[in-house]
């Protein structure tokens, strides 16, 4: 795609599609001008060859002000991108840990400079560095990799957003309302912010079945997709629709975001840097929302869409459902959220081992009145490697942990099951890598942790039965 730039401009308009404003590259903070001619060329080879989209190459262009302001502060001076080292970098993770309060800015200002440097790389460009100076260690750094562990929003915490949200519902400030509507849509949709403020007035529409469902554009993969949503979105939508009625009408739009500047005596979009403030400012801070008492939440948009997620993963959901409720490219992104599901097991099992019951026989098992259970209730607990107590300790209709006995504190085996189990464990180490080169979600860390719980149980069993094969009258349960 062609672009309509006069080079020699140090801001650039880029039209986006659609009504969503344009895109503004400024190039006005750069240390000297081959610096500044250099990165031009890049922007515009980006924009031209559209190997990235206009919107992640404005993120990249407003992201490197970090490293500039970074050299500036440091009063490091750099003719050609060629006078860096791995010294520099470093220094710039630090500075990025300390200065830039978020993760992901953080994570997206270094991945900005190293897809600059890149670029002159792979065209052997004059003035770029000839070795590497990025490694995984620098994104470790930064713990890229470990944002969503911290992104799940606390219960407490929900609780308060839920009460808050509501009562910014009930306020007469117009622009309060629309930041509560804007907080209720994500909170129980999980979608980007960037998809949110795009939904327009005929966003809700019914299948089949009459259950309302939303369309949702994203911007960053071009796509539409329709999730089923509950009657709190449908009923936000119709109080956005009378709302904004005017304001929309003002801007000759669809779009629901929008209000009124008395400043500027303009209607206006409501722009994501703009409801990330509200969100801070006029959310978080005039609520108190807290988890710990004297100190703010640092609560951002992409957090509902993590908690929700991985509580769709928690309840059931399969990797390939969230994946087209949640708009992602591939299951890579959905993975990520499984990672965090398994590595809160991960962490308790460490804690507790084998979480489930050894007896000495299943005669020994006794119902929640502590009477021995009948051979009819033995049969509708039974598993192929022990038995589920729920059936024997409660009524219920079905398991929303199937499949995962080996992880149940409801599960009980006994000697008798200890061939089954060793059977087990070398099925799965035999079957260990065509397991993983399904490449299910998930599997690598299930395998894993199935064969660490398998080896506990198989232990403990073989310690219960005695060196010589005899049982011990004792039970072992944790």
């Amino acid at each position: 795609m062609s672009y309509l730039i006069d080079k020699k401009n140090d801001v650039w308009t880029i039209p986006s599609k659609e009504d969503q404003g344009n895109y503004y590259f400024y190039f006005d903070f750069f240390s000297n001008e081959w610096i500044k001619e250099e990165i031009k060329n890049y922007t515009l080879d980006c924009l031209e060859v559209g190997k990235i989209k206009a919107s992640s190459s404005h993120r990249y262009n407003y992201s490197l002000r970090h490293f500039f302001e970074y050299l500036e502060f440091n009063e490091i001076q750099i003719e050609t991108f060629a006078d860096l080292t791995p010294k520099i970098i470093e220094k710039f993770i630090h500075y990025l840990m300390v200065e830039v309060e978020t993760s992901s800015t953080r994570a997206v200002a270094l991945s900005a400079l190293k897809h600059l440097l890149n670029y002159g790389e792979i065209f052997e460009l004059e003035g770029y560095p000839k070795i590497h100076l990025f490694d995984r260690t620098a994104f470790r750094m930064l713990q890229t990799e470990d944002i969503l562990k911290s992104m799940i929003i606390p219960d407490p915490v929900m609780q308060q957003i839920k009460s808050a949200a509501d009562d910014l519902l009930a306020q007469k400030d117009y622009d309060l309302r629309l930041l509560g509507c804007l907080i209720i849509i994500c909170m129980y949709t999980g979608i980007r912010i960037s998809e949110a403020l795009m939904l327009n007035e005929n966003s809700i529409t019914n299948d089949f079945f009459g259950k309302p469902l939303l369309e949702v554009i994203s911007e960053k993969n071009e796509t539409e997709r329709y999730i089923v949503v509950r009657q709190e979105v449908v009923d936000t939508i119709e109080l956005l629709k009378e709302l904004s009625a005017e304001n929309r009408s003002i801007l000759g739009t669809k779009r629901l975001f929008v209000h009124y500047l008395p400043n500027a005596k303009r209607a206006e979009y409501l722009w994501q840097v703009t409801a990330r403030s509200w969100l801070k400012k006029r959310f978080v801070r005039n609520y108190g929302i807290s988890h710990v008492p004297g100190e703010l939440y640092e609560l951002t948009f992409h957090q509902f869409r993590h908690t929700l997620a991985t509580d769709m993963l928690a309840n059931g959901m399969s990797p390939t459902e969230i994946k087209d409720y949640l708009g992602h490219e591939s299951l890579h992104s959905t993975r990520l959220y499984a990672k965090v599901r398994n590595s809160k097991l991960v962490q308790a099992y460490k804690k507790l081992g084998f979480i489930g019951l050894i007896v000495n026989s299943l005669e020994d098992i006794s119902d929640q009145d502590d009477k021995k259970i009948n051979e009819s209730e033995r049969l509708m607990a039974q598993l192929p490697d022990g038995l589920c107590a729920r059936p024997i300790k409660e009524k219920v209709s079905n398991c929303k942990q199937p499949n995962a006995c080996l992880f149940c504190p409801k599960f009980i085996t006994t000697p008798e099951f200890l061939e089954t189990h060793k059977d087990h464990l070398q099925r799965i180490r035999q079957d260990k890598n065509s397991y993983k080169e399904e490449r299910f979600i998930g599997t690598d860390y299930l395998i894993n942790e199935t064969e660490a719980a398998l080896l506990d149980i198989i232990l403990r069993l073989e310690r219960f039965v005695g060196i010589d094969g005899t049982r011990k009258q004792t039970s072992n349960g944790v």
